[in-house]
């Protein structure tokens, strides 16, 4: 099955992440113009941003159930925020959104939690994927998002939609992949930084070596890895397809984004091109 391209839209870019449940509507109308203009099936994948973030690090939803299960006051404690997590999480449907924007929508959501286990929190045992593939064969565009998942080490953990994202590329292998956050890319410091300056294009070497300085903050309350998770996800993609699918970092509600999600290419707009580097053979036996 030929899948056109996976786009991760960042819990940055869609909701105002520093700010308790509060969706950032802004963004979404040139988001849903992008997606329609996208010839061929393509899979959104969105964060949670401001939903569930909050929960999951009061909680400690991420470290899973004690390992002494007698603990049995800090095990409802987890699963008091398991249960907070998720139902915050589900507050952002952006499907809701799309449907009330035009009414040919085939955008459905389908949630994680029903159908993915992970190992140890990185290790994911179980996907849905069968589900996710009947959609596409009858025309929806299946929308997911980072979720509280059943760990089959630790009881319960995070779900990053990165690692979702991850998953579904290794499956599908599409054209591109295409990550919109809220700034034009990757930085060489923080965007906000007077001297921090936007990198168009990383490569990775063939063992995984990041070709240029790249900042790594992180928001306090981004419990799933940020930027640094980000770049590791596109660097397993790039492994798997042997740099075959493209990825692209670009903002949300811009030209490259538009140009990366429907063309593959940012035509020199603002926006990251993460690729794999071509070795020749001299650099390979030195």
């Amino acid at each position: 099955m030929e899948v056109e391209c996976i786009i991760k839209l960042g819990g940055s870019a869609i909701t105002k992440k520093d700010e308790f449940e509060t969706v950032n509507r802004s963004t979404w109308p040139s988001a849903l113009t992008t997606f329609r203009h996208i010839k061929g099936r393509y899979i959104i994948v969105h964060g949670a941003g401001s939903f569930g973030h909050f929960q999951a690090k009061e909680f400690g939803v991420n470290e899973g159930f004690p390992v002494d299960r007698s603990l049995i006051e800090k095990t409802a404690y987890v699963r008091k925020g398991f249960a907070n997590t998720r139902l915050s999480v589900t507050k952002v449907c952006i499907c809701t959104y799309f449907c009330k924007s035009f009414l040919k929508t085939s955008h459905l959501h389908h949630q994680p939690f029903c159908g993915w286990r992970t190992r140890d929190k990185t290790e994911v045992t179980s996907s849905d994927i069968k589900t996710i593939e009947h959609l596409l064969q009858q025309g929806f565009v299946p929308v997911l998002h980072g979720d509280c998942v059943i760990d089959e080490t630790r009881g319960c953990c995070i779900l990053s939609g990165d690692t979702v994202i991850e998953v579904l590329a290794a499956h599908f292998k599409p054209k591109r992949v295409v990550f919109l956050t809220d700034v034009d890319g990757v930085f060489t410091n923080p965007p906000d930084k007077p001297d921090a300056a936007l990198i168009p294009n990383i490569q990775f070497s063939s063992g995984g070596k990041i070709s240029t300085a790249v900042s790594m903050v992180t928001r306090k309350q981004d419990i799933t890895g940020g930027l640094e998770k980000k770049l590791k996800t596109a660097w397993n993609i790039l492994k798997e397809s042997n740099g075959e699918v493209k990825v692209f970092i670009c903002k949300i509600a811009s030209q490259a984004a538009e140009f990366a999600c429907c063309h593959g290419d940012l035509f020199q707009e603002r926006g990251t091109a993460v690729e794999l580097l071509v070795e020749n053979a001299h650099s390979q036996e030195s």
